[in-house]
């Protein structure tokens, strides 16, 4: 599902502070889950040496399934490899996140200076949270 939303701003330059602003806070969140995804990832490597080495004695794995409640998974003590599945999978798509915010960013700005548009209103549609079109009002 892809979530739309439009957010008015007094000046461009607002736009691209706000853009600033949000570029900083998800480098922060990445620069904070980095280290986490690196040591689950040695975790969730002796975790699936394990499983191998209990599959060959045929024990199967005693971690509880996540519960389903309307859309939302729930994990209860996960094993090390559901944790670095996850964590690497937000990781991954905050990376590609961050690029796509950096690019926006660099045209908007390019955009807003060469047009002498830096004190016009504007409307921002966003995609999933990240600028797609800019409207000037």
């Amino acid at each position: 599902m892809e979530i739309y939303s439009i957010k008015f701003y007094k000046t461009a330059a607002e736009f691209i502070a706000d853009l600033d602003r949000q570029i900083s806070d998800l480098e922060t969140a990445v620069k904070s889950l980095e280290p986490q995804v690196e040591q689950l990832k040695g975790a969730a490597e002796r975790y699936r040496k394990i499983q191998e080495l209990l599959r060959r004695f045929k024990q199967s794995e005693a971690g509880a399934p996540a519960l389903e409640i309307t859309g939302l998974s729930i994990y209860i003590d996960p094993s090390p490899i559901t944790k670095y599945e996850i964590y690497g999978q937000s990781y991954a798509h905050m990376l590609d996140v961050l690029s796509v915010m950096k690019k926006v960013r660099e045209v908007a700005n390019s955009v807003i200076q060469e047009g002498g548009l830096g004190d016009a209103a504007v409307a921002v549609q966003f995609k999933d949270g990240i600028p797609v079109k800019l409207v000037v009002l």
